[in-house]
Order: structure tokens, then C-alpha cells, then sequence
């Protein structure tokens, strides 16, 4: 009797294990979905921002400012894929080789030391003795459900945040009517100011792409490495995930740098740590007039959670995250909970 009810509890257990790791499988394609929506909302603050100062500085209607604008971005989308799409095909082309041809660079480099032998020899042991297409199949299906992914990301970023950005007041009016009438006012005032700081924050991290990726094609190009302008750009975009982007976007230069000299790889090291110092020191603090302070140990913990949960997309919108999960802990629970007239410089920065 004893040994049939702990069969039945094992077999219990086991079913219960499967549901919670069945739901956790669904909340986190849900949640994948949720961040796409986000940074929809993210595109649709910008535009909504972009056609009310147009607005203003035109004296056009709102619609007007937006529907030129959305016009000349489409305009400005096609024309650049179309006169350069040729041109950055061909230059991805040779990035992807000068980074092949340099991690065979670095392998052989690596071969030349004891302790290089023994990680390419551990590296091996780990992929397999199997060779072939079937060793490579799983890798390109994998790519190809990747770009497929990202694809689909991107057109759903962008009709999101037309829509947003269209009308912006019927979704703000949806949500204050989720609330209670007695608390509308005040969630109406924490909606203006989630947008207020998430456009600020918007705005901050653009200024920085620009600075960090006219920097690094410069110092790149000074430094005599190989397709500069491309490697700016990827470092430009990367500068849009605070603290982990700018590593990443170090490793390709570092590796292209590798086929010049051990030199010149070092130097590029050296650049980007003096890159990356002076945008904490000098470009940051300036940014941050316009820009939400965000504490750095916060976001690198938000980013590392939401990566290791949700992968990339968790990580580039781990910051704004962070900017609404402290807008809301300062209004609704410093504020309004605690009684705290002063609930903390990001809403202060915000509401200015």
C-alpha cells in the first residue's frame, strides 16, 4: 500500500513538474511577444514626439506633421535600401569574410601557444568528430529561424508604433479607464510622465549612437582598420544596450584588427576603453540633461536577467524597462504608499 501511494506521488510530482515547466515555456514566448509590443510603443513615443515638435515648428495639424513624417520615413527606408542596398550587401559580404578570415587568424596565433592548443583541442572534443552538411544543418535551420524571427520583430515594431503614434490618445484613454474613477487623474498623470521619461530616454540614447559611432569609424580609420564605416555603424547600434552593446561591438573590430597586427589590435582595445571613458565621463553626463539617470548597477542586472530569460530582445529593452519599472515604484509606491513627497530624481527629470 506504501510502495503504490509513493508510485502515485512520483508519478504526480512528475506531471506537476511538466505543467510548471509547460506554463514557464508559454510565459516566456508571451512575454518575447509582450517586449516586441513594448518597443513598438518605444518607436511609436518617438514619432508621436518627432511629429508634435514638427507640428509646432510648422503650425500644421498634428495629422498633417504625422503624415508627412511617416512619408518621408518610408521615403527614406526605400531610397537608402534601394541606391545602397547593393553597396552594404557587398560590404557585410566582406565583413563576414575579413571575420572569418581573422578568427582563422586568431586560431592559428592560438595554435602557436600551449594553453591555445589545449582550448582549440577542448573546443573540438565539444562540437563532435561528426562532419559534413548534417553537422551544419541544425546551425543554418537555427539562422534561418533567427532572421525569420527578426524579420517578423521588425514589422511588427514598426506597425505598432504607427498605430501608436497615430492616434496616441485613444490607447492612453483605454488604459485610465482600467482604473478605478477615483484613481483616473492619477494614472493619467503617471501615463504622461512614463512618456515623458521614456522620451527622454529615447532621445539620450540616440544622441549617444550618433557620438560613439562617428568616434569609433573615425578612430577605426586612423588606426588603419578594415571597414570602419560598417563597424561604426554596428557599434552605433549596439550603443543602444547600455554597458554590454559597446563589448560586443569591441569583438569584431578587435578580430579585424588581428589580420594588421597584434599591435594594432591592442590599440583598438585601448580606444575602445578610452571610447568608452569618455562617453561615461563626458558624453553621459551630458547626455543625462536630456536623458533619464538610470543607476548602472540596476540596468546591468535588469540586462543580464531579461538576456538569460528572454534572450536579446530582453536585453535591448531591459533599460527602458528599467525607466518604467522606476517611474512606477517612485509614484505609485514612494509617493502615493509611503507618503514621500519627493519620490526620486527620474520623476523629476521626467515632469521638467
Amino acid at each position: 500500500m506504501n510502495h503504490s501511494n509513493t508510485v502515485w506521488r512520483v508519478v504526480l510530482a512528475i506531471i506537476l513538474v511538466g505543467l510548471i515547466l509547460a506554463v514557464l515555456d508559454l510565459l516566456i514566448v508571451t512575454a518575447s511577444v509582450l517586449l516586441l509590443m513594448f518597443a513598438g510603443t518605444l518607436f511609436g513615443i518617438l514619432l508621436n514626439g518627432v511629429s508634435r515638435w514638427a507640428s509646432r515648428w510648422t503650425k500644421l495639424p498634428y495629422a498633417w506633421s504625422y503624415t508627412a513624417l511617416l512619408m518621408l520615413l518610408v521615403a527614406i527606408v526605400i531610397g537608402s535600401a534601394w541606391y545602397l542596398g547593393g553597396q552594404l550587401a557587398q560590404q557585410a559580404s566582406t565583413l563576414w569574410s575579413e571575420l572569418d578570415s581573422a578568427v582563422g587568424d586568431a586560431e592559428r596565433q592560438l595554435r602557436q601557444t600551449e594553453w591555445g592548443k589545449l582550448l582549440i583541442e577542448y573546443a573540438s572534443d565539444q562540437e563532435g568528430d561528426s562532419a559534413g552538411v548534417r553537422q551544419w544543418t541544425p546551425h543554418i535551420w537555427s539562422g534561418l529561424q533567427s532572421i525569420a524571427w527578426g524579420v517578423t520583430g521588425l514589422l511588427v515594431i514598426f506597425f505598432v508604433g504607427v498605430y501608436v503614434a497615430f492616434d496616441p490618445e485613444l490607447y492612453r484613454r483605454g488604459l485610465v479607464k482600467l482604473v478605478p474613477p477615483s484613481r483616473r487623474n492619477r494614472a493619467d498623470e503617471v501615463l504622461q510622465t512614463l512618456r515623458s521619461a521614456l522620451t527622454r530616454w529615447i532621445i539620450g540614447r540616440l544622441i549617444s549612437m550618433a557620438i560613439v559611432g562617428v568616434f569609433t569609424a573615425v578612430g577605426l580609420s586612423l588606426l588603419g582598420v578594415p571597414l570602419a564605416i560598417p563597424l561604426g555603424v554596428v557599434a552605433a547600434l549596439l550603443t543602444f544596450v547600455p554597458n554590454i552593446g559597446p563589448v560586443v561591438a569591441a569583438i569584431p573590430q578587435v578580430l579585424l584588427a588581428l589580420q594588421i597586427g597584434t599591435d594594432t589590435a591592442v590599440y583598438v582595445i585601448v580606444f575602445n576603453i578610452a571610447l568608452q571613458a569618455v562617453e561615461s565621463y563626458l558624453i553621459t553626463p551630458i547626455v543625462q540633461k536630456i536623458e533619464v539617470s538610470l543607476p548602472p548597477a540596476l540596468v546591468i542586472f535588469v540586462q543580464l536577467l531579461m538576456a538569460v530569460l528572454l534572450g536579446l530582445i530582453g536585453a535591448m529593452m531591459a533599460a527602458p524597462l528599467t525607466v518604467v519599472m522606476m517611474v512606477l515604484v517612485q509614484m505609485l509606491y514612494i509617493q502615493d504608499r509611503l507618503g514621500d513627497p519627493k519620490p526620486g530624481q527620474l520623476t523629476k527629470e521626467a515632469q521638467a
